[in-house]
């Protein structure tokens, strides 16, 4: 054994010199795998209050020490380039979920070759991080720590091959492995149950109009390209870090009100599951998703709820004067006030809150002038465009009366915009012409009235207020998850490059399970006091790399396999954090 007392010991390794500083004795002690005998450097430190043998470096067999320290300026003649740091932390945290044995539990498949979970936790971590399509993505692969951590052939990772284990995967062995990933959740990770938030979005597809499909219609689509079918998302999902509990993939055409009823015996058996655990659960849920009878069906599962309410059917309450509301001195509700009172809505007594927000009445505000400068000048356009059409020898097809109307109709019509623009036409000498103004007094009676007020219902009577306002912000969770998989880079959902019902249902599933795996690695890392967005999370973790330099062989003859050395690239401070907080040195090459 040898002992090294001085501050810095210096060992060259190829070209390389790794310095050490040394609080404490550190030593060379000898360690036997697999009947080889490997040698480390070790540092005795306490950890928790006992001491415990770190080791800071490996230095593998005697010979290959010996052999790199006589080899000191001999340099590699090329080196591979591996990305690391994301994938070696999803990496960790599937195995700490128990990812692979999860789905192949509830998947019969024969043990031959790659198993149908270790196909779902590839797919899952392409799309966490570099979302690509099946052909492309054993090239992909090859470029990653997943070639040496899940060794497959290039056949083996062949589109056909992964359309064949998404195969096993139906609707219902989808939902089995989402409960029980739900219930590894709760028991292991202790996700916080108290408030759930439930959304919905859609994603736009590029499956042909003529291909024969239930999921993919035409809707209403977020991003607003009514060319495109759309399939719809809902996610249930923690306020502690957005963790998915729940998904449900429906038709893009299908309204809010009838999804929630759809999915209303799976939020229930949810609510069984939770219950082990939390026994007073609220479920956030957006306005647009109530009926009287999704709301009795709530109240029968035992959740309790706060929902929001559409302003413009109760008059009564945006009619309160402003000199009823009251102001709160939690910071979070800066610039809030509110108004709290009882009505009966549908067939009980609940408990309402009218808010009124600084901060949404400023952006209302705002979007409502910018839409009214665009819409002024659409009608000033059409008014040229009118003159022209009305001028002798004019070309095209003119206005009549009725296309005038309904094209006036479009522009002015909107949220607020056809309650404050209005536009009249005139008939002079048998010419059509048209007269708008603005109606100042009406935008004023806005801004009073109805502008940055939300009306919300709750069941939670012994709720404060401020309670009930925030459990209903915080609803920002879901909406931020489906950001999240909207984001080009990271955690990607879409292009989706799958057209049949049962596999846009897998597609969807090991996309939520991406989101998964990175909304508990932005919890891990917010529980060691580092805050960061799941793509600053990424962006930090992906500048790590494992570099490979590769050597001439051994011995006089010069043939044979190269000869390979693995190292980290440079690391920030932060990175170093991120490094240990995951676990990362786990996984590197030794």
């Amino acid at each position: 054994m040898l002992i090294f007392h001085s501050m810095h010991s210096r060992f060259f390794l190829t070209k390389m010199i790794i310095m050490y500083t040394l609080i404490t004795m550190a030593t060379i002690q000898k360690k036997i795998s697999r009947g080889h005998t490997y040698w480390q450097i070790v540092e005795s430190r306490r950890i928790g209050g006992k001491p415990r043998p770190v080791v800071l470096l490996h230095l593998g067999t005697a010979e290959g020490l010996l052999r790199r320290l006589q080899e000191g300026g001999k340099k590699p003649i090329k080196a591979q380039i591996l990305h690391f740091g994301a994938l070696a932390a999803l990496w960790n945290m599937a195995e700490e979920v128990d990812v692979v044995r999860t789905i192949d539990r509830r998947v019969g498949k024969r043990n031959q070759g790659l198993s149908c979970g270790q196909y779902m936790l590839l797919a899952a971590l392409n799309r966490a991080v570099a979302a690509s399509s099946k052909a492309s993505l054993y090239q992909w692969y090859r470029k990653t720590v997943l070639y040496r951590l899940l060794p497959a052939s290039k056949s083996s990772l062949s589109s056909q091959r992964f359309w064949d284990h998404m195969s096993y995967l139906d609707e219902a062995t989808i939902s089995k492995i989402e409960e029980d990933f739900t219930s590894r959740l709760v028991e292991h990770f202790k996700i916080d149950l108290k408030t759930l938030l439930f959304d919905a979005t859609n994603f736009d597809t590029f499956i042909d109009t003529q291909t024969k499909s239930v999921l993919p219609q035409r809707g209403h689509a977020k991003s607003k390209r009514v060319d495109l079918r759309i399939i719809g998302l809902a996610l249930l999902v923690s306020a502690d870090f957005h963790v998915p509990l729940l998904s449900h993939l429906y038709p893009g055409n299908q309204n809010d009100a009838a999804m929630f009823s759809s999915i209303t015996e799976d939020l229930v058996a949810r609510y069984r599951q939770f219950a082990k655990e939390c026994r007073h659960i609220t479920l956030v849920f957006d306005g647009g998703n109530t009926s009287e009878d999704n709301i009795e069906e709530i109240e029968k599962s035992q959740y309790h709820f706060v929902t929001s309410l559409t302003i413009t059917h109760h008059k009564d309450l945006l009619d309160v004067p402003l000199g009823h509301f009251e102001a709160f001195l939690d910071p979070r509700l800066e610039g809030t006030t509110a108004y709290r009172t009882t009505k009966e809505i549908w067939g009980k007594t609940r408990t309402v809150v009218v808010t009124r927000s600084q901060r949404l009445l400023c952006g209302q505000i705002a979007g409502i002038k910018a839409a009214l400068k665009k819409k002024r000048s659409a009608l000033h356009q059409l008014r040229q465009k009118l003159l022209r059409s009305q001028q002798p020898q004019a070309r095209g097809k003119g206005y009549t009366k009725e296309s005038l109307q309904k094209r006036l109709h479009s522009i002015t019509s909107g949220q607020y915009i056809s309650e404050i623009l209005h536009a009249e036409i005139t008939e002079t000498g048998g010419d059509l012409g048209f007269i708008f103004s603005t109606d100042f007094n009406a935008f004023e009676k806005l801004k009073r009235i109805r502008l940055g007020k939300r009306i919300l219902c709750t069941d939670n009577d012994d709720w404060s207020t401020e309670q009930i306002i925030l459990a209903s912000r915080a609803q920002h969770h879901v909406e931020d998850a489906f950001k999240q998989m909207k984001n080009p880079h990271w955690v990607s959902f879409s292009p989706a490059f799958h057209w049949t019902d049962q596999k846009l249902r897998v597609h969807a599933f090991y996309c939520v399970l991406a989101l998964m795996l990175s909304s508990l690695l932005q919890r891990k890392a917010a529980q060691a006091n580092i805050r960061l967005t799941i793509p600053a999370l990424y962006e930090q973790l992906s500048d790590i790399e494992e570099i490979i330099n590769l050597y001439p062989p051994e011995g006089e003859s010069k043939r044979g396999r190269l000869r390979a050395e693995y190292i980290l690239s440079e690391r920030t401070p932060l990175q170093e954090k991120l490094c240990k907080i995951f676990d990362i040195y786990k996984v590197a090459h030794t």
